[in-house]
């Protein structure tokens, strides 16, 4: 299997006026399974596209195990697609189905009844060789896409959106067939998503991209925990984020204040993005999941890590609860609440808890903290 390296690689429409990939550098590692995640638009196709060889890079160069491979047509690499809308030839049945992938490599056919029956089993299709695509769900019709390209034998797939038709609940069934077929066959897998849950489930690593350019690359524990960029804090997982100016620096902490004159306390060894002494301006972020909401109370009005607000609204949604708080001067705060905890009714005076150890600190961007948060 080979490494996949982008050098400087761009991809541009309409005579340069549209920079579908911006100056990508990649490396995709042997065996790995890698996610590009990121809203519509965000170059994560075009790049899968131009590894298949469907579409040719702009600029730059694309590298297979140190070699160019721009002269190669997308026939002539080892590469399997895989779609979102499967692709299956409804007038054949699964057996013939699976076995146009290793047809169009020329094999025998002995070797193709071989490799048929291999890659049925590994699907879970074996008892449904003779079954017409019509008569099977979405999640068989994507293993029948997934055992064709398999039987082509493919060292490297590419997935583009391959859950997206499927239902929630089969889909995270499929997310670990996938997975645990990828890591049998010791194959490298680039999955392209908008789901971060997805990713999350199936990744080694995931490349967060927006607008052509790659914006963050790490595990998924990084991403998560360890963002780099306010748009990863924004995109994996869910959080808020409010502007303020660093009013106080310690050896051990950091202290924002907020354009409502509460402070945010943020220690020096955790989640900060900027050197402090040269940047004022920032943006403090943190996860909704790790905020607790409070019954307001007078003697806590002024302490650190302590937002007042009222309550524009809280929504039981079954497996969590939403509330969302309006903290004054257009700051918004909402946080996922579990759903036994107290409700509260609009206009309700709270406050909102933010454990010091929970909040990112970045600089402010540079075209305002609207633009960061933009997925278009």
């Amino acid at each position: 299997m080979p490494e996949i390296k982008f050098i400087n690689v761009s991809k541009y429409y309409n005579k340069g006026l549209v920079k579908a990939v911006d100056n990508l550098d990649l490396t995709i590692y042997d065996g790995e399974y890698l996610s590009l995640l990121g809203p519509s638009g965000c170059g994560k196709t075009t790049t899968l596209r131009m590894i298949a060889g469907l579409i040719l890079p702009t600029s730059g160069q694309i590298k297979w195990d140190g070699k160019p491979i721009q002269h190669l047509s997308a026939a002539e690499r080892d590469v399997g697609y895989v779609f979102q809308q499967f692709a299956i030839f409804p007038h054949l049945n699964v057996w013939d189905n699976i076995a146009f992938g290793a047809q169009v490599r020329e094999y025998s056919t002995i070797e193709i009844e071989d490799i048929v029956k291999e890659k049925m089993s590994i699907v879970g299709l074996t008892e449904k060789a003779n079954r017409y695509p019509t008569t099977l769900g979405a999640a068989d019709l994507q293993r029948i896409g997934i055992a064709r390209v398999l039987a082509t034998g493919a060292q490297t797939l590419l997935l583009d959106e391959p859950m997206g038709a499927l239902d929630y609940k089969i889909r995270e069934k499929f997310q670990d067939e996938l997975l645990g077929i990828v890591k049998k066959l010791e194959l490298t897998a680039i999955h392209v998503t908008h789901d971060q849950s997805e990713a999350m489930a199936i990744s080694d690593r995931i490349g967060v991209m927006k607008k052509g350019r790659m914006i963050q690359l790490g595990s998924p524990n990084d991403l998560l925990f360890n963002p780099t960029q306010i748009f990863t804090a924004h995109f994996i997982g869910e959080s808020d984020f409010v502007e303020g100016v660093i009013s106080n620096i310690s050896d051990e902490i950091i202290t924002v204040e907020l354009s409502g004159d509460e402070k945010i306390i943020v220690p020096r060894n955790g989640q900060v993005r900027i050197n402090p002494v040269l940047q004022k301006k920032v943006v403090v972020g943190f996860r909704r999941e790790f905020c607790t909401i409070i019954d307001f109370d007078e003697e806590l009005s002024g302490q650190n890590n302590i937002l007042s607000g009222t309550v524009l609204s809280d929504r039981f949604l079954g497996e969590k609860r939403r509330t969302v708080v309006n903290i004054d001067y257009g700051r918004l705060i909402e946080i996922k609440r579990d759903p036994l905890e107290k409700s509260y009714t609009k206009g309700e005076m709270v406050m909102i808890s933010i454990p010091t150890g929970n909040a990112f600190l970045f600089s402010k961007p540079q075209n305002g903290l609207e633009d960061a948060l933009s997925v278009t």
